[in-house]
């Protein structure tokens, strides 16, 4: 496959061989299996918000798996809260499509490597339309980057991304991480409809956290161009209860039919009857 030459990201490193880019991949086809909750900031590009629902700028993101999330803004304040563990079940359901049948991850065995890395992972249910930022849920689950399963042995370039530079090293937090330079190949298609990590014809740096396979920083070095996207990790696998991602239930009394009161001259006049 032919790619144009273009000044080294990483030059004091060397060309990434085989076992390097299959740990990669691997780390990228991992993100549901390898965190339960996740706490994190991310900002949002001004071309990606939604100003609809006061989500531009920083945010505050809890995200418990694939069933429940709550966005805040940058002083703390609500903005956002969905969850999918109170969904209707009913004969709608099932009969929706075909992705009414898949399963979460936590209820699937991919294939794991020696690293506990995914080496193969099955067809699972994804996000839904619990995260309302298209471009976030890809960042929270980069298996485009990788696809599904490794490339075929007797084809010559199968892989979703070439990856043209790879480092493995500790970010500015003290976080191991992974950064590699890729740009898409033949078979790359976005996991998310309308999003694209690896934008056609571009070479982007992207920045992968070792503990959890989230995308951390997608950087569009040449080509077509696109927003940078960064996200920082700041908790993971902590406990969250179901109330952070429900809308609390009103306890005062509807004033428009208010409850009749007995005045005590009628109890007493009462009493004497």
């Amino acid at each position: 496959m032919y790619q144009p030459s273009a000044t080294p990201q990483f030059p004091e490193t060397v060309p990434p061989d085989s076992t390097a880019r299959r740990r990669f991949r691997a780390l990228a086809r991992s993100a549901p299996w390898l965190s339960t909750s996740l706490r994190f900031s991310v900002h949002v590009p001004e071309q990606l918000a939604r100003p609809d629902l006061n989500l531009t700028s920083e945010l505050t993101v809890l995200l418990r798996g694939r069933e429940a999330i709550a966005i805040s803004s940058a002083d703390e304040q609500l903005l956002f809260q969905r969850e999918l563990f109170t969904a209707d079940r009913g004969m709608d359901y099932v009969a929706a499509s075909a992705a009414s049948w898949k399963l979460p991850a936590s209820l699937v065995a991919p294939v794991f490597n020696d690293e506990h890395l995914v080496h193969r992972r099955p067809a699972i249910q994804g996000f839904g339309n619990l995260i309302p930022l298209p471009f976030l849920a890809a960042m929270l689950d980069p298996v485009e980057l990788a696809g599904e399963e490794p490339a075929a042995l007797d084809l010559a370039f199968n892989h979703p991304t070439y990856i043209h530079e790879l480092r493995e090293t500790t970010d500015a937090n003290g976080r191991e991480i992974i950064q590699a330079v890729l740009s898409a190949g033949h078979s790359y298609r976005p996991a998310v409809p309308g999003f694209s990590l690896i934008p056609a014809g571009a070479r982007v740096l992207v920045t992968l956290d070792r503990r959890t396979g989230v995308l951390l920083e997608r950087i569009v070095l040449s080509g077509t161009r696109a927003a940078d996207l960064r996200l920082r990790i700041l908790g993971h696998n902590e406990y969250y209860i179901d109330s952070l991602f429900t809308a609390p239930t009103p306890t005062l009394v509807d004033v428009r039919s208010p409850r009749p009161w007995t005045l005590r001259t009628d109890r007493d006049a009462q009493r004497k009857d």
